[in-house]
């Protein structure tokens, strides 16, 4: 497994994920929300557009403020650090790192196995 440096090589392994991972696109098969992610320590955002089996699509994000699922990390590390293996996602939502500004929780669980 590569170590991951940086958020594109994250970005680059999630679209990775979708595209060559039949399971992944199986459990999205019904999934069509927008996700936006927000970095607090950045200020950085983009944009997780899933199309359910069909497609993904990972942009910066524009200032939408018309996203249904919303996800904040206190840092890029924590991302960083969750796709490394060195923090597990439970661990990182418990203790604030990873936060459901928008949507449920159950998006959150549901995009796991593509984020996490």
């Amino acid at each position: 497994m590569s170590k991951f440096e940086d958020i594109a090589g994250c970005l680059k392994e999630i679209e990775d994920r979708y595209n060559n991972t039949e399971k992944v696109r199986r459990k999205l098969v019904n999934y069509n929300d927008p996700i936006q992610v927000t970095f607090l320590d950045s200020g950085y955002s983009f944009i997780i557009l899933v199309n359910g089996d069909k497609g993904i699509k990972i942009e910066n994000n524009s200032g939408n403020k018309d996203i249904p699922v919303k996800i904040e990390f206190t840092t890029e590390k924590t991302l960083i650090g969750l796709f490394n293996k060195e923090i597990g996602a439970v661990k990182a939502y418990s203790s604030g790192q990873i936060k459901v500004v928008e949507g449920k929780i159950r998006n959150l669980l549901k995009l796991k196995s593509l984020l996490f």
